[in-house]
């Protein structure tokens, strides 16, 4: 607890200049992800990123999140993301189901939890937007307060976009009025999650979803924890650059690959902003600020 709350006080507001670099209008940003000189334990604690220099990444959508503060780091075969964003609210459940005293019965609310994502170029015309008329497959890691932080992960995923129909594909409409066919599918393993129901009455709210404490298989791969502290979420994520599953991208050791983030917050349930296009950097650089 000692190691958390140092690091959490060390990473109240913009951490410092040095640290994050300011977003340039017109400019691609771009995530450099050095070489960790220690130890990364995903806990949600950001005291292992002192030596490492972010992001400021602006978001754009309906009421979700406005801007995030991003690092990355390698090491070994792992890449590690921080994801740090301004919320008054720590929101851990989905839909939970209260006590209804007229009906005798539990009934599903719309509280919504908190959710952060980060997409990473497959194949194809990568897009942040996935409605906008581009055709590609992208890696997706959705974290989830509710149903996939207890168990220590990001809920693994892959997105398919095409103007062809394909099995199970949900039909859209592009910006440019084409018809588009979209599958967001989780990747192979174990379920993170499953609905409860309840029979008798116990608290007068509970969780609509069992967690699965101890899920295997890539849907699996992506480590994440999270922290809420004073308005703020601190997220750590991790994953094998390369994992050798299909459904999983591969990130370069040494290279570049774009990627994107989005943030959701608990308001309603429009509440989702995108960033546009970020490209991850990796080096065999050693991380250090002086």
């Amino acid at each position: 607890m000692q190691k958390i709350t140092r690091g959490l006080m060390a990473a109240t507001g913009i951490l410092a200049a040095s640290v994050f670099a300011a977003p340039v209008a017109g400019q691609t940003l771009t995530l450099e992800a050095l070489t960790a000189p220690g130890k990364m334990t995903v806990d949600g604690d950001p005291s292992d990123w002192a030596s490492h220099r972010g992001i400021v990444v602006t978001l754009q959508g309906n009421g979700g999140v406005d801007s995030v503060e991003l690092k990355a780091a390698v090491r070994g075969d792992r890449i590690y993301l921080l994801a740090i964003w301004e919320d008054s609210t720590e929101s851990r459940l989905h839909k939970p189901y209260k006590w209804d005293e007229a009906t005798g019965k539990y009934k599903r609310t719309q509280q919504l939890e908190d959710r952060f994502a980060v997409s990473i170029a497959m194949t194809g015309d990568f897009s942040a937007n996935k409605v906008d008329g581009a055709e590609f497959t992208a890696d997706v890691w959705h974290w989830k307060a509710s149903r996939s932080d207890p168990a220590g992960v990001a809920h693994d995923k892959m997105w398919r976009v095409s103007r062809s129909t394909f099995p199970k594909a949900k039909e859209f409409k592009s910006p440019d009025g084409s018809t588009m066919y979209m599958r967001r599918m989780s990747d192979k393993g174990d379920r993170l999650y499953k609905p409860l129901k309840y029979t008798t009455r116990q608290d007068d709210v509970m969780p609509r979803y069992r967690v699965n404490l101890k899920p295997s298989g890539s849907i699996a791969d992506v480590q994440a924890k999270s922290v809420w502290k004073n308005g703020r979420w601190y997220l750590e994520m991790s994953r094998l650059l390369n994992t050798g599953n299909a459904d999983d991208a591969v990130i370069p050791r040494t290279g570049e690959i774009k990627i994107a983030v989005a943030g959701f917050n608990d308001v309603d349930g429009n509440s989702h902003s995108t960033s546009e296009i970020i490209v991850l950097r990796t080096t065999t650089k050693t991380a250090s600020i002086d």
